[in-house]
């Protein structure tokens, strides 16, 4: 097979089918070559130097098919072949900072805790390629040590939500099977987040006879910080677990040997992330090296990252955009510095991080965004040295991004897309974008990614300006569903297209709008309404902060819609007032029947609205029918 048909490979492939990721797809050379709507040539794969210049994407007009052109190359190297190369470029400069816990760390003095950590997971844990390494902690500087030792040394890393309750926790190490579990001790700082010690204790009680998942699998429990557990804290059926300290791991001496870390592989899996839930049960996606490096690395480029870049990271790492995106882009991209500012979320951390440390990044959710923009104005404060804001998660009201420029001059909101199944970005702008497209639209592939927008019904290719779903294919898409083949098969068909279950819109520049969740559509009397384009009207009243629109059911029409809406501080206004402001400017179909005013939404960890959950509540609180 010739080096260009190897590179096509890369880039159609959903993955390698190892370590149980739900299966791969492979392709003969034959069908490889079938399945492009362009081809070869017109792909301008490269071998040249990376690069910061971009290509605008090809668009195969007039259908909603975009491939991302690119001047670089897809790169066939581990997560740790890259944190080798990084120990090169040595400034003195502290590459990690932890705000909150008062840590600096150089790459060298990095590498060295990692390299340490790796050598005591292999000789005393046991833990070899392949295995499954639970972390269940909020964000912290070990975080990131146990992540790159995880990587290192093949190990497969499982994050677990530090909010997961026992029978959550229990899933969690069942489905991932994991083997080692690293998480708070008794009395840790981290308890002001969750009980962690006592349900890991209530789930270890559970024996296997109770469950039908997988079989239990823990060998070794590290307590990461707090007081260690003893053996008499463990149930009878589980007195074998061994027991460790993460600070007396991290005393290991000597080098890791190179053959074990040589051991791992590009395709390997290097991550299993639970999906956040808004709908169903999580399921776990199941990253490889390749697809973390080539996201991680053309997300950086296309972003024109600078060296002296430091990237604020206040999300949950681990969530795909914090903890792939946030913590590699200045290690794995060699580039720049990465900041924790907290140990949970706190806006007022949050702000005084960014402005003592000088940071010129910073990773949000459109809720995080909000929260800070309220502080800064209550407070009277700017941040000045705030350059870029990537905004994932969820849809970006563009007032919101136009209101956070005035409280950071020289910050520009680039609003990325994608999900935890594509590693995570699969679109992102590129610093050619205008502000306007850089809010407005979810931007272009990112490189050597096709996105097509397709009719949910006869999945044919939809034309410009129409809405359709978007489908993902190209070196982003996870190796599959942990252990879940069925549900890898639901979400990856046999051309190796993703199916986001978004609903979006394609410009003739391959620019991308997300309308909406397909499973979100509003049907209202056999019309179709797309939340999202009434909740961008209702954010530019001035009296509400956020908005999030749902469909609940009706009788006669078989939907109607529904607004809840949290006002500003202090303001009141009434249901009649907002239905007027909509009337000026939506079709009368398109307007709230229904407004209900509250405090709070039900969100995910990650700060999605969980609209499903929104929806059960409407129909018991107005008491509506379901059939």
């Amino acid at each position: 097979m010739s080096t260009k048909i190897l590179k096509l490979n890369h880039l159609f492939r959903c993955g390698s089918g190892g370590g149980g990721c739900g299966g791969g797809h492979h392709y003969s050379k034959s069908r490889l070559l079938a399945t492009p709507i362009i081809t070869a040539s017109n792909r301008n794969v490269s071998t040249d130097l990376l690069t910061s210049e971009t290509l605008p994407p090809y668009v195969n007009l007039p259908y909603s098919y975009a491939f991302g052109r690119s001047l670089n190359h897809i790169i066939y190297e581990t997560i740790g072949k890259r944190l080798d190369d990084r120990l090169k470029i040595e400034t003195g400069k502290p590459i990690i900072i932890s705000h909150h816990e008062n840590i600096k760390k150089t790459i060298s003095e990095f590498y060295q805790d990692v390299n340490r950590l790796s050598k005591a997971m292999y000789e005393h844990l046991n833990i070899k390629r392949g295995d499954v390494v639970g972390l269940w902690s909020c964000n912290t500087y070990d975080w990131i040590v146990i992540q790159y030792a995880c990587f290192r040394i093949g190990a497969i890393l499982c994050t677990v939500n530090p909010f997961y309750q026992s029978y959550e926790l229990d899933y969690a190490i069942r489905k991932g099977e994991m083997k080692a579990l690293f998480m708070p001790g008794h009395k840790s700082r981290q308890d002001i987040v969750n009980r962690f010690s006592t349900i890991t204790m209530k789930t270890l009680e559970k024996k296997a006879d109770d469950q039908n998942q997988s079989t239990f699998l823990l060998e070794n429990i590290i307590t990461v910080d707090g007081h260690p557990f003893n053996v008499s804290d463990l149930p009878d059926h589980h007195r074998n677990i061994r027991l460790f300290e993460l600070e007396k791991l991290k005393q290991q001496t000597g080098e890791l040997d190179s053959s074990i870390t040589n051991l791992v592989l590009p395709d390997d899996p290097a991550v299993i992330m639970f999906t956040s839930g808004t709908t169903g049960r999580p399921k776990g996606a199941c990253l490889s090296h390749f697809n973390i490096v080539n996201n991680v690395t053309m997300c950086s480029y296309r972003a024109d990252v600078k060296e002296n870049a430091l990237f604020c990271v206040p999300l949950p790492f681990f969530h795909a955009f914090a903890g792939v995106l946030g913590n590699l882009i200045p290690i794995a991209s060699e580039t720049g510095g990465l900041m924790i500012p907290c140990l949970k979320y706190d806006v007022r951390q949050l702000a005084q991080s960014i402005n003592e440390h000088g940071a010129t990044h910073m990773m949000a959710t459109p809720t995080l965004v909000i929260d800070l923009l309220n502080y800064l104005r209550d407070n009277k404060l700017q941040l000045s040295t705030l350059q870029e804001v990537m905004a994932g998660g969820a849809s970006m009201p563009i007032e919101i991004a136009h209101q956070l420029m005035e409280f950071a001059s020289n910050c520009k909101v680039r609003v990325a897309y994608g999900a935890t199944e594509t590693s995570p970005c699969a679109t992102t702008f590129s610093k050619k974008s205008t502000i306007e497209e850089s809010i407005e639209t979810v931007g272009s592939p990112l490189d050597f990614v096709e996105i097509k927008l397709v009719d949910p019904k006869t999945k044919k290719i939809v034309k410009i300006g129409e809405t359709g779903e978007l489908h993902c294919r190209g070196h982003v898409i996870m190796l599959g569903y942990w252990r879940d083949p069925e549900k890898t098969k639901e979400s990856i068909d046999e051309g190796n297209w993703y199916n986001t279950g978004d609903l979006a819109v394609m410009t003739e520049k391959g620019l991308i709008k997300i309308i909406g969740r397909t499973k979100e559509l509003i049907i209202v009397g056999g019309e179709n309404v797309y939340p999202r384009e009434i909740e961008e009207i209702l954010y530019t009243h001035p009296a509400v902060e956020t908005v999030n629109v749902i469909g609940v059911p009706d009788p006669r029409k078989g939907e109607e819609i529904c607004a809840w809406i949290q006002l500003h501080k202090d303001v009141k206004i009434t249901e009649d007032e907002i239905r007027e402001f909509c009337k000026g400017q939506l079709t009368y179909f398109k307007v709230p029947k229904y407004i209900l005013f509250v405090d709070s939404y039900p969100m995910t960890p990650t700060g999605k609205a969980q609209k499903f959950i929104m929806k059960k509540m409407t129909i018991e609180k107005l008491n509506l029918k379901t059939e």
